[in-house]
């Protein structure tokens, strides 16, 4: 703290000086000073770090003084720097000698990139922004020494680095909720707090809307689950109620926060309103689009809209639900991580479908959750749980987490909910497209390719020959925005009791918390194939008539960029064969799947742990890295492999508007026009990618870009290019 007294003969402006303000009002930096001792407080006992409250402290006192510098005025839109005079202020004048706490100061509006004890770097970016009378020569040599002990300290001790930017989290965070004029929001406070009562309330009221009755012996075994052990990993069927344990299991562990992670963006959306249904509590999503998503909704102030950004982002909601990719990158310390990462500690990670995740995300993650746990006590408790893990999967895991393991698969053994047949035909010959159109007069269709082109071909082929008027196509190449409202009709269609045919590819297989009557499906692996006959007749236990085809791709001899190894496929056709169909119940294809051999890739194992060994060397636990970190992305194949996001050339126009718009949310509106595409297709002559406002946009007169079919070669459906309704480039004036 500074004697307030002190401020006049230093040349400096008083504590009442305005130091934030908005479209409505303004704070002086002594309100702002003991807004931020007060919510980071309030925070540091909610993560247990209660004990370092005299460093919070500190970085609330000085951080800001340098706006007491009479040339900044908040009114003005140029204004000095402030971040290196407070920096130097608090080298000067305080009695607390702690050279994180400067480097803190210095770098409290940017990531924490290294700083050099060098005189032309601290010249250049210390001094040159202490734009104020000083001494230059002695307060050169001041903080000199300064940065030299700093970069002493950060390689003594990796647990305190952990400690110290954590606070630092903290404070930024408190610092933040200041500055936006929440400093009263309850979600400040919020910490899930569960009796047993309530989350069995919630989930009676859940089952009771959906028409369903309340199993009080799942309910007693739930409880078990939960009692059993800090970490839990679990197998059972879909329908079986994984949501409701998962939520009961980490109800009963008092998290500071619930973290659930699924597989998909998809799925999160539909998980978001099922968990607030039951927790009636503030629950957020965080992923790539999310921001997105709360821009599209924009219908207050653009200050709330901040506000649910910031919030969206950082892990602040008592429930968010989020990917793996987020998680990681987390750890690995991506950009401002230290906003996010301290709401780790004491919280439970909820792992869905995790048997889907890349092993590469999946191995690190492990990796880091035992580090923190046993080195920097997060005490991270978790629940892994799954429709189908494989044995080496949960090896995996077991090998790093130590779960108490539950197996409720013996539950597949009193369910048979689809009958299966074989064809050699291809999944879009006329005989079988026709099969489909019937089956949709009785039911509703689900058609699964193992390719975008094959899907839109079918897709194409229907409407033209058998013009059946209730028909979806959906898959990974859409804009963010269009298969946003593609999935919303989707959720429409699926309701109507018969005559809907949705043709999709490998998205279909989670994600959709949906029941179709038939299915049709080109032979894949065998774990994809179960993911995919979970999508029939999902709510029944029985059935004795055939629901599921499996058709041959005809273009396996071409096995070039086929998305699966042909291996697989083989095996998986010996094994349906075998059975002929007639499976006694889906247990049966639950013990071949487990029983089949998965390699983890030991090489690739390897390689992540070197990267992570130099990682560990280069950020010490405490720095920031880069996500365009070449070694990491080679890595790290959290979306799909070998894909970019790029903008369509045919949306130019409107990215150039948008630019040209005066709206705050720039960057979120041209993340809908984003559309993931194979990356080899950037190596034909035709294709060039070229950066537009640093965005990435595709040319290209073989790929092309319709809002109903998506991103397609056009090489291999030229037979339908008349009918495809291709989105064209608009001439900027």
């Amino acid at each position: 703290m500074i004697n307030e007294k002190m401020l006049p003969n230093l040349g400096l402006d008083t504590l009442s000086k305005t130091s934030h303000k908005n479209e409505q009002q303004e704070k002086s930096l002594k309100q702002h000073i003991e807004e931020v001792i007060r919510v980071s407080k309030s925070l540091a006992k909610k993560h247990g770090l209660q004990e370092y409250e005299k460093v919070l402290k500190t970085l609330a006192w000085w951080h800001d003084l340098g706006k007491l510098n009479p040339k900044w005025d908040i009114t003005k839109k140029k204004k000095p720097p402030h971040s290196a005079l407070s920096a130097y202020l608090f080298l000067r004048h305080s009695n607390i000698k702690d050279p994180r706490i400067f480097y803190f100061i210095l770098r409290h509006h940017s990531h924490l990139t290294p700083i050099l004890s060098h005189p032309n770097y601290l010249a250049k970016n210390v001094l040159g922004r202490i734009q104020f009378p000083i001494d230059y020569n002695s307060v050169f040599r001041l903080i000199y020494q300064e940065t030299k002990q700093f970069n002493e300290f950060i390689e003594k001790n990796k647990r305190e680095n952990v400690i110290y930017v954590d606070l630092f989290g903290i404070f930024k965070t408190a610092d933040i909720v200041s500055a936006m004029f929440e400093s009263e929001n309850e979600i400040i406070k919020e910490k899930p707090s569960f009796r047993e009562t309530d989350i069995k309330q919630g989930l009676q009221r859940y089952v009771k809307d959906k028409g369903l009755q309340f199993n009080e012996k799942k309910w007693e075994l739930f409880l078990n689950m939960a009692n059993s052990g800090e970490n839990i990993l679990f197998s059972a069927p879909t329908g079986w109620g994984k949501t409701f344990a998962s939520l009961t299991i980490a109800s009963t562990k008092t998290p500071t926060h619930i973290i659930y992670v699924l597989p998909t963006i998809t799925s999160i959306r539909k998980m978001k309103e099922t968990i607030k249904k039951i927790l009636k509590m503030k629950v957020e999503d965080n992923y790539y689009f999310a921001d997105v998503e709360k821009v599209a909704k924009q219908k207050d102030y653009e200050r709330s809209v901040d506000w649910e950004l910031f919030i969206s982002r950082s892990f602040m909601s008592p429930v968010t639900l989020t990917t793996l990719d987020q998680i990681v990158l987390t750890f690995l310390h991506v950009g401002k991580y230290f906003l996010k990462r301290f709401h780790f500690r004491n919280s439970i990670f909820i792992f869905d479908e995790f048997h889907l995740y890349p092993i590469s995300g999946l191995y690190i993650l492990l990796k880091f959750i035992q580090k923190y746990n046993q080195e920097f006590d997060y005490n991270i408790k978790t629940v892994f749980m799954s429709a189908t893990v494989h044995p080496a999967l949960e090896n995996l895991v077991s090998s790093y987490i130590s779960p108490i393991s539950f197996d409720f698969t013996e539950e597949y053994k009193r369910k048979r909910r689809y009958m299966y047949s074989i064809n050699e035909e291809d999944i879009v010959s006329p005989a079988i497209l026709e099969e489909i159109a019937k089956k949709a007069q009785d039911g509703n269709v689900l058609v699964i390719c193992n390719t975008v082109e094959k899907a839109i071909k079918l897709y194409l082929l229907l409407k033209r020959h058998y013009k059946i008027k209730k028909t979806l196509l959906l898959h990974s190449r859409f804009t963010y925005k269009d298969r946003k409202e593609k999935e919303t009709q989707l959720e429409w269609l699926s309701r109507i009791p018969k005559g809907f045919v949705f043709v999709s590819t490998q998205v279909a297989e989670v994600s959709l918390d949906m029941s179709f009557d038939y299915l049709f499906t080109e032979l894949a692996p065998l774990s994809s194939l179960i993911q995919r006959f979970g999508r029939v007749n999902r709510y029944s236990t029985f059935t004795n008539n055939e629901n599921v085809k499996i058709l041959k791709p005809s273009e396996l001899v071409d096995k070039r960029r086929y998305p699966y190894d042909l291996d697989e496929l083989s095996l998986a056709k010996t094994i349906l064969e075998e059975f002929d169909g007639n499976i006694k119940t889906e247990f049966e294809l639950i013990e071949q799947f487990k029983e089949s051999s998965l390699k983890l890739d030991k090489t690739k194992l390897k390689e992540i742990d070197k990267y992570l060994q130099k990682w560990d060397n280069d950020t010490r636990y405490f720095f920031s890295i880069d996500l365009n970190d070449k070694e990491l992305d080679k890595i790290l194949n959290f979306r799909e492999t070998n894909t970019i996001l790029v903008i369509p050339e045919c949306f130019i126009d409107k990215i150039a508007d948008i630019l040209a718009s005066s709206s705050k949310y720039k960057l979120q509106k041209i993340k809908e026009y984003l559309t993931p595409i194979p990356i080899w297709w950037l190596f034909f002559d035709d294709s060039f990618l070229s950066m537009y406002h640093n965005l990435p946009v595709l040319s290209s007169s073989r790929f092309l870009y319709s809002n109903e079919v998506g991103y397609f070669d056009s090489g291999k459906l030229s037979e339908f290019i008349n009918e495809i309704n291709v989105c064209e480039k608009e001439e900027i004036v």
